[in-house]
């Protein structure tokens, strides 16, 4: 966890995306170094192949060169329809596959083009992460991870309502571009595995990815109500009781503590038999 902590406070994404992957990894466990040298090795790839003169600053042609060679010459795609698969929220089995989802790939294109001398920075956009190209002071561009393409913003603005279809007001809030810290990169990589494991029924897992989300979110009351329900579908009763009353004590009028209170009764009137 130290590893972890250390890399997102030095803003260093994918370092941190491999040492997530790294608290994942079964038997042998993941060579964090093999794939920070592999990413340099693509920027020098990059290099060679002229996205970037050696006496050039990188500018807006240059960027469209890079998208190419990340999504062409190097094969990057997206997989838009398995978005539960854990596989595409490790950040080393993206790099092996060249395949991901939104955030995956935003990590690695970003952490490329920042090799580079690129600005580019992630966008925790509700529903599909994005990545942002800083052309200079007055001028940004919108990228969708997935395939590389340019954004307008009446795009943006038709992507945003298509995902919050609920939301009421007439224009997309302009926060809802802010670029993503480190943390809350890290964080969406962990609400994605945990969703991907829950979905394969993989509990165990996704403990450990509720594990560290309460370790980075202490206070987050809904990843404490998470983890009694991954200890209770592991028959881990008395730490559930207690994470599901933190939960109500925090939310004391969210709609779920009916349901909540009436799980807590059943686990004290029959707590499961544990055989030894």
């Amino acid at each position: 966890m130290y590893k972890l902590k250390q890399a997102i406070a030095d803003n260093d994404i994918l370092s941190a995306s491999l040492w997530l992957a790294y608290r994942f990894s079964i038997g042998e466990k993941l060579d964090v170094a093999h794939y920070q040298a592999l990413l340099t090795e693509w920027a020098e790839c990059a290099t060679q192949a002229k996205v970037i003169g050696h006496s050039t600053q990188p500018d807006e042609a240059a960027f469209g060169r890079l998208l190419n060679f990340f999504y062409v010459d190097l094969a990057f795609s997206g997989d838009e329809k398995h978005y539960f698969s854990c596989q595409y929220s490790l950040i080393n089995q993206v790099m092996d596959y060249r395949t991901g989802i939104p955030v995956s790939l935003a990590i690695i294109f970003q952490s490329l083009a920042k090799q580079l001398g690129f600005e580019v920075k992630g966008v925790n956009f509700p529903g599909h992460f994005l990545l942002c190209y800083q052309v200079n002071a007055n001028r940004s561009l919108y990228i969708d991870p997935l395939n590389g393409k340019f954004l307008s913003p009446c795009e943006l603005e038709q992507l945003y309502f298509s995902i919050l279809s609920e939301i009421d007001d007439e224009k997309m809030p302009p926060e809802a571009l802010a670029p993503a810290g480190c943390d809350e990169t890290v964080m969406r990589l962990l609400h994605n595995l945990k969703a991907s494991y829950i979905n394969e029924k993989a509990f165990d897992k996704a403990l450990l990815a509720v594990e560290l989300l309460v370790e980075l979110s202490p206070d987050d009351p809904y990843e404490r109500r998470d983890r009694g329900f991954l200890l209770h579908q592991l028959d881990c009763t008395q730490v559930a009781i207690a994470d599901y009353q933190y939960f109500i004590r925090r939310c004391p009028k969210d709609p779920a503590n009916q349901l909540l209170e009436a799980q807590i009764r059943q686990l004290v009137d029959h707590p499961p038999v544990v055989l030894h």
